[in-house]
């Protein structure tokens, strides 16, 4: 039998938490901030002994903002344990690591270890490193479990692991690893201890989604817990929406009507040359499947890249046309950037003005998109669970995520039923809010 002060190995430690990057990394940051809390320690209050920074490495610019990150957080925290755990981690080496001064280094499906570690740093050992140097070929699954959300209203769930596709221009199966599906069973579990703990909407997430192993019954199992009352996906790759899956997406009725699936371009010698395995024509026909399944309120949103480097005018004007004919809703635009070890990164680059103009365009493509997708809803009534209030005012997400804000006293993850009146500020609004917003913040991120 233990004794207490092993049960408990942070006790009474305080720390924060800093997230960055995908639905993934969400679900590890809460995971982690579970971990830490069940051996003692205290999220939030009063200066930090111990700062967690989940990290991203899918752009130089989440790269610069993890730095910027690590050297904040020993800056204003200069006694604390800073650790930096995940993608970032995974392609640092030891020298980098010793010139961003971190404490603990952990990289990815080690991150279960962080408490242990944490405790061990805490009583005096030299600065730590967990990284698994061979994780394109681990099988392993990171021991991380959650049982209520503590950083959103509602619950990430990762599921999967990892990534065998290797996109030209993407690192994430060298920092991910291959692919591994959480085991059906502990899945479904965890997704019932979420909903028992009052959380009604869970958010299956991976980082490759599609490639769970049972995905179709996953979506049965989990959609018929009693307690849960919305189900959506993060993201997930065109290939993946084959017609058992839009099946039990259908025939369960808490899934919400929104599938994120990135599409990067919409040219087919872009696509050919970022080894997406399809062009535009199939993902057509997904699209159009998909919204033949589960009906035209579907929302289709997708991630689109400008300035790959085989992307002369010609294919980003052929891109531009097919995104805006295939009427995507939410738009997610991001210039190329160039990751080393990929494919694309041996690529000539394109001129930085010239992806400066693109992603500009882009950008103002989506927000027409955006506008009239979310459009289509003034005048109809909507629900939304309530995620955030303030000053008699509520806001949260549509089951075809749109955000709403609205005039009205609710209590968090209340169900409201509202008329939307104007489209404002990336979201809908009820009559009264068009001049104004109370919230600072963008809530509706999935």
């Amino acid at each position: 039998m233990l004794c207490r002060c092993e049960m408990n190995i942070l006790s009474g430690k305080r720390f924060t938490i800093h997230i960055q990057g995908c639905r993934t990394n969400q679900y590890e940051g809460e995971a982690i901030a579970a971990a830490l809390e069940a051996e003692g320690a205290v999220r939030g209050e009063g200066s930090p002994d111990i700062v967690i920074i989940v990290s991203c490495t899918i752009t130089a610019v989440a790269d610069r903002k993890c730095r910027k990150l690590v050297r904040r957080a020993r800056r204003e925290n200069p006694r604390a344990v800073v650790a930096l755990c995940g993608c970032y981690v995974q392609k640092m080496t030891d020298a980098e690591m010793e010139l961003l001064e971190i404490d603990i280094a952990v990289g990815n499906r080690l991150k279960y270890r962080l408490p242990r570690l944490i405790a061990e740093r805490l009583n005096g050992a030299a600065p730590l490193s967990a990284v698994e140097r061979g994780i394109e070929t681990d099988a392993s699954w990171d021991g991380l479990r959650l049982d209520r959300p503590r950083l959103h209203t509602r619950a990430f769930l990762k599921v999967q692991d990892g990534c065998n596709h290797y996109c030209s221009y993407c690192i994430v199966p060298l920092v991910r690893g291959r692919p591994v599906s959480r085991p059906l069973e502990e899945a479904v579990e965890e997704a019932r201890r979420v909903t028992e703990s009052g959380c009604p909407e869970i958010v299956l997430t991976g980082v490759h989604l599609g490639l769970y192993e049972e995905l179709p019954l996953l979506v049965r199992r989990i959609g018929a817990l009693p307690l849960l009352r919305r189900l959506r996906f993060g993201s997930i790759e065109p290939f993946a929406v084959n017609e058992e899956l839009l099946a039990a997406l259908a025939e369960t009725p808490s899934f919400c009507e929104h599938l994120h699936m990135p599409l990067q371009s919409g040219d087919d010698g872009v696509l050919a040359a970022m080894r997406r395995g399809y062009d535009s024509a199939a993902f057509a026909k997904i699209a159009e499947r998909a919204r033949a399944r589960l009906g035209d309120s579907l929302h289709i949103s997708t991630d689109l890249m400008t300035a790959f480097p085989c992307e002369d005018a010609a294919a980003f004007k052929r891109s531009l046309k097919f995104v805006e004919e295939l009427g995507f809703g939410k738009l997610h635009v991001f210039p190329y950037s160039p990751r080393e070890g990929t494919e694309a990164a041996r690529m000539k680059r394109l001129p930085d003005s010239a992806a400066r103009e693109r992603t500009a365009e882009a950008l103002e493509l989506a927000e027409r998109l955006h506008r009239k997708f979310c459009s289509r809803w003034i005048g109809d009534e909507v629900t939304i669970l309530a995620e955030e209030k303030k000053n008699g005012v509520a806001r949260g997400l549509t089951r075809n995520y749109i955000r709403v804000t609205a005039q009205a006293e609710a209590k968090i993850n209340e169900e409201l039923r509202l008329i939307p009146t104007a489209y404002r500020d990336g979201g809908l609004t009820t009559e009264g809010l068009e001049a104004e917003s109370s919230f600072d913040v963008d809530i509706s991120v999935i």
